[in-house]
Order: C-alpha cells, then structure tokens, then sequence
C-alpha cells in the first residue's frame, strides 16, 4: 500500500513539473507592402513560429499561436486580444515587404504591466528571407534566456553520432493469474544503459521521434502468499531494450520500449518438514514498457514514471506487470573526434564522454 501511494505521489510530481514553462503567445504578423497592401506571398507568423522553437535550444519557452485570426495593429489590439484570451505575453508585429529588402519589427506585449516591455528588430535583403526569421528569432530567445537568467550553451560544430544515457529505477511488481494464486511481488529494480542517436527518426508538429539501442538489467523478488510453505522468489532479466521516443517542447518525453531478455529465476525454499531447497531456471522473455519522463532545466538529469510488461515463455506463460519510477542520467553526445581516437585505439582521448553537452 506505501508503494503504490509513493508511486501515485511521484507521477503527480512529475505531471506537475510538466506544466512549468514559461507561456509566451505569437499573434498573426501583418505583413504589407510600402503602399499599405497586406501581402499574402510568405506566412511570417507560420514560419517565425517554427524559428522561435527552433532557436529555443534549452526548452524554457511554452510558445503557442492564439486562436484569433486578427492582425493587432496597436497596443490597443495586443492589449483586448491578450485579455479575452488571457494571455500573459503576446508577441504580435509587422513585416514590411519593400522591392529590395524586408523590415520585420516584432514587440512584446505585456498584460499585467499594460505596456510594451521591449521591440525587436531585423532587416534584410529580399534573398535572404530565411536569415531573417532566423536573425529575430534569436534575438528573441536571447533576451528572455537573459532575462530568466539561462545559460545558453554554444552550438557544437564538431559531427555527433549520440547520446549516451543511463536509467535507474524502482518499483513494485505483480504476477498475472494462476501465478497470481501462491506468488505475490515485493519490489523490483532495474538499471538500463543506451544510446539514442543525435539525429531524430523524423518530425511530426511539435513532436521529435527518436530510436535507442541499449542493454537492461532488472530484478524483482517475490515471496509465498499466505498459506503455502515459506519461499522467496528471485527474478532476474537481462535485455536488449529498443525504444522509440516522442520529445516536445523539450522537457517532455514519452517513449515506448520492447526488450527480448533472457530471464533467470530462482525459487528458494523453506520447507515445512525439510532442508532449504533452490530451484533455478532460465528462459526467452519479452518486455515492454510505457513511460513518461520530465527532463531538467540542465537536459542531463530527468525524472520519470513507467509501466513494464513482462512474458516469460514457460510452459505455462508467466505474465507480470512493474510499474515504476526512475532517474535518469545524460551523459555528452559521441563526437568525431572521441569515436576515431576509440576506433584507432589512442591512448588519450580528445573528450570524455560524460560532460556538458547537447540532447535530443
């Protein structure tokens, strides 16, 4: 009953720490030519949407697009539209669309001091759209990393072939029926290692999908219910786990896993009238599991909660279910230069995989 109830208050915890961020709302851009003609060639508030989260490399900003379809023009406009939708900061502008160059001004409207805290700037020629959005969307995000006191990390030029992570947890099991009938579980423990490449398996709105590679190991123990003979039941797995994983807005992460494991069980035995017997056995099982996990303002430490499935192919089919909270730790990205100095085998490698660097 503890165990459930700690595992209930770690899952509010960690739904509750998915709700931070800081909320800030884009508004429709209005973009016009120098006779005053609204111009409908480029979606500047599509495209300095996609910039902005693109540029938000530390996932502190909640940015979402209001419902309105209305151009706010003024601050009379930011101001109603911020207040009967209720929002707190709204960034609401113009692009200018002149023969030869772009004028883009963006402001940020601010409800509770009824006033405009600060305006943006960027300007460029009519080839180079793109470095536009990406010029002001930077200048954006820097000023409230500075503001909320965030250290931006650099971005890193040298080639990164993944992230390294390791992932330790705790939990309580339960068997299935008929196990169900004389066995019930007392806790379990896993510890995983992985690797999740760099580059994301694709892109879907503001989700980012990746596969890890990595190798598990779990224990749980169980013992005799009441009314059969003494004993405690040792389980113990090692797995190859595959997971595919959905991050948004940087700090959420849900995955999904499947592990062919080699299972090992050992029954150990009091019995009533006799010595203390050992029973062992090893089988083929599978696992899957299904979390959720909230990644720290650092990206190398997450707090998470999961549920696991195992199936141990004996002859009669042993099913049990782990849910479970867990930790879990990023090291830094493999890059070139570590890989070849492993392959080649160099006596000092250029860096040591476990430091600050980037994630997925």
């Amino acid at each position: 009953m503890r165990i459930k109830k700690l595992l209930i208050s770690i899952i509010l915890f960690v739904l509750t720490l998915s709700l931070w961020s800081f909320d800030l709302s884009l508004a429709n851009q209005y973009q016009y030519s120098p006779d005053g003609n609204e111009i409908t060639e480029r979606d500047i508030t599509k495209d300095l949407f996609a910039g902005l989260r693109e540029a938000d490399a530390e996932g502190v900003l909640f940015l979402s697009l209001i419902k309105s379809k209305n151009f706010p023009k003024s601050i009379l406009d930011a101001a109603a539209i911020s207040e009967s939708e209720g929002i707190d900061f709204l960034l609401y502008g113009f692009l200018k669309v002149e023969k030869n160059y772009y004028d883009l001004e963006v402001k940020l409207y601010d409800r509770d001091a009824a006033r405009i805290k600060t305006v943006f700037y960027a300007k460029n020629s009519i080839d180079n759209y793109e470095n536009l959005v990406q010029t002001i969307s930077k200048r954006i995000i820097a000023y409230f990393y500075k503001t909320l006191g965030v250290t931006r990390q650099l971005d890193e030029k040298e080639i990164e072939y993944g992230v390294i992570d390791i992932k330790s947890g705790i939990g309580y099991w339960f068997p299935f029926n008929p196990w169900s009938e004389s066995l019930i579980g007392m806790f379990s423990l896993h510890i995983d290692t992985s690797l999740t490449p760099v580059s994301s398996l694709f892109k879907w709105d503001i989700y980012t999908f990746a596969l890890g590679y990595g190798l598990g190991f779990d224990y749980s123990l169980g013992m005799n219910k009441e009314g059969y003979e003494s004993y405690y039941f040792h389980s113990m797995k090692f797995g190859f786990p595959v997971s595919l994983s959905a991050l948004w807005h940087k700090r959420n992460k849900l995955f999904f896993q499947i592990a062919p494991e080699i299972q090992l069980d050992i029954l150990v035995q009091d019995r009533l009238y006799g010595s203390l017997t050992d029973e062992k056995s090893a089988i083929f099982s599978l696992s899957t599991s299904i979390g959720y996990e909230y990644i720290f303002t650092d990206k190398r430490l997450s707090l998470g909660v999961e549920t696991r499935l195992h199936t141990a192919f004996y002859k009669q089919t042993f099913f049990s279910a782990e849910p479970s909270f867990y930790l879990r730790y990023r090291c830094k990205p493999l890059n070139k230069a570590w890989s070849e100095a492993s392959l080649h085998g160099s006596k000092s490698l250029p860096a040591r995989p476990c430091n600050h660097g980037k994630m997925i």
